[in-house]
């Protein structure tokens, strides 16, 4: 008889997965857009072509069918052509104020935590099936739509933040880009989060101030209107011919040619 020998499986070796390294960010606050990208702004003959380079670098393709889109790039824009015609600020500063806005107009176009918008409630209270054993409810529905309607143009601006809270944050990051240091009333201790690198000299700060107080809180409302108002959307539907590829043959009729 044979002797049994026992075979030994070889260990596998052990792979150690190597993790790329993470990119690192060039150092300051994050901005809006890129320094390259506004030097590519600035560097557009024409206003009209200053805008298309804005929308690429807001990353914007719908500008001229979406109104809140439209809305907001166009007060990017004034927010650089200001920076660049009035105040004189240099690119860092530019990009630190562009990003500044951009915050400050998202805070003040968003819901409040909590809210519930009126026009939702209105869509879905409108949206219910009428039962068709009741044609008589058209007119009925017509006036609670228009009574829903006002009510909710009353409601609406209880949904937003106010024009104190909103000019509350503006102050906090103006503030914070000027260098200024806030102390903690409970403590005595001194914030010194990461200011901005290069701080905005009072001169500066009193020029952006005047700037967003007859611009932007001017038409607060009209920005918060556009944000909470939908627009009617198009469904267009467009026959696209689609290119079928033929079946194949059967390996039964195939034949073989002579090379």
């Amino acid at each position: 008889m044979g002797k049994a020998t026992e075979v030994v499986a070889p260990t596998p070796p052990v792979v150690v997965e190597e993790h790329p390294n993470p990119v690192e960010e060039p150092p300051g606050p994050k901005t809006l857009i890129s320094l390259e990208q506004l030097e590519h702004f600035h560097a557009a003959e024409s206003a009209a072509e200053r805008v298309d380079r804005l929308q690429n670098a807001l990353g914007v393709q719908h500008y001229q069918v979406n109104p809140c889109t439209s809305v907001w790039v166009d007060f990017c824009f004034g927010v650089l052509n200001f920076a660049r015609d009035k105040a004189c600020l240099p690119l860092e500063k530019t990009l630190i104020l562009l990003t500044l806005a951009h915050e400050i107009y998202e805070f003040a176009s968003q819901l409040l935590v909590g809210a519930e918008s009126p026009l939702r409630l209105t869509v879905s209270k409108i949206s219910e099936p009428v039962p068709p054993s009741s044609p008589d409810l058209q007119d009925d529905t017509s006036t609670a739509k228009e009574a829903i309607s006002t009510q909710a143009r009353h409601t609406f601006p209880a949904a937003y933040p106010s024009i104190e809270a909103v000019y509350d944050q503006f102050r906090e990051k103006i503030g914070h880009v000027s260098g200024v240091v806030t102390s903690n009333d409970n403590s005595g201790n001194v914030d010194t989060s990461s200011a901005a690198p290069t701080p905005f000299s009072p001169g500066e700060v009193a020029q952006v101030v005047a700037f967003f107080t007859s611009t932007f809180f001017r038409h607060l409302g009209a920005y918060q209107y556009i944000s909470r108002v939908p627009r009617p959307s198009v469904v267009r539907e467009v026959s696209m011919p689609i290119e079928i590829p033929l079946h194949p043959g059967t390996l039964a009729d195939a034949t073989l040619h002579a090379e």
